[in-house]
């Protein structure tokens, strides 16, 4: 398998957290699971004309590119249906500057670039796919989106702080405080949050917290689960294995079974600066 990751910079910088591109050519049959990090994501399989994925062992199909938005609870793919697929990781805020629906219509959902943008769907799909390298449709893929963002709102400025001041630490800060700060009625700001970001502040931090500690969970580690929870904010260790269970849809000691060296390397290579 191979993992290339692609930091465009400025101004896409400010809206793109990274591109992606993965090939796993001859993978086996089997279900990965990949866990809500709070951010929307456009999603290209380069050999396929859709995209399957499994929810409590159901599966459905969407037709590429796709728009992902943001997940609270887990999901399962299989890599052997797709021996390429190329993507982008949007800043949590910044989805709905490329694409015209409101985030918190895309909560725990996938739709068809098609339904969103018909007149690019296909052009992006055919343009990307016949690209010669993996530079090239990273740049294919950043000319697409600066287009996009050429006429795009701008995001409120108050949003953009708060996403950033409840993404610090691992989504330790109060949300009632960065709500004073910013100077929006409790109202406004959840509605204005949920627009812009797909979920309510509270939910957004605690997927924020829950993916700090995904990263602190490593397969062969030890690991101080008391210590874990009180550094990770939580009040206890049995309200640390009650989130990760409603988001990972399995135990952090089940989780710590089924990750493999692989999972490790992609998380190193996301989070690398």
């Amino acid at each position: 398998m191979e993992y290339l990751v692609h930091r465009p910079a400025p101004p896409l910088s400010e809206f793109v957290k990274y591109m992606w591109r993965i090939t796993n050519p001859g993978a086996p049959s089997s279900r990965r699971r990949v866990y809500p990090d709070g951010t929307m994501a456009l999603v290209i399989h380069l050999t396929n004309t859709s995209s399957s994925f499994f929810i409590d062992g159901e599966r459905f199909n969407i037709k590429v590119p796709l728009l992902a938005g943001p997940y609270s609870h887990s999901f399962e793919v299989d890599p052997s249906l797709s021996s390429a697929l190329i993507g982008v990781v949007f800043h949590p805020f910044a989805g709905r500057v490329f694409f015209p629906i409101a985030a918190h219509e895309l909560h725990n959902i996938d739709i068809s670039l098609s339904e969103l943008a018909p007149e690019d769907a296909d052009v992006l799909l055919n343009a990307v796919c016949s690209a010669a390298d993996a530079r090239s449709q990273f740049m294919l893929l950043e000319s697409f989106l600066k287009k996009r963002l050429a006429k795009a709102l701008p995001v409120p400025p108050k949003i953009r702080h708060a996403v950033g001041q409840l993404s610090k630490a691992g989504g330790l800060r109060r949300v009632q405080r960065v709500q004073t700060d910013i100077g929006l009625s409790h109202t406004r700001f959840i509605q204005l949050f949920r627009e812009h970001v797909g979920m309510t502040p509270k939910l957004f931090c605690r997927v924020q917290r829950f993916s700090a500690l995904r990263e602190r969970i490593g397969k062969d580690l030890p690991v101080n689960w008391a210590d874990l929870a009180a550094d990770c904010g939580y009040f206890d260790q049995a309200h640390l294995i009650r989130d990760f269970r409603a988001f990972a849809g399995l135990t952090p000691l089940a989780y710590r079974r089924e990750i493999s060296a692989e999972d490790t390397k992609l998380l190193t290579a996301m989070h690398a600066s």
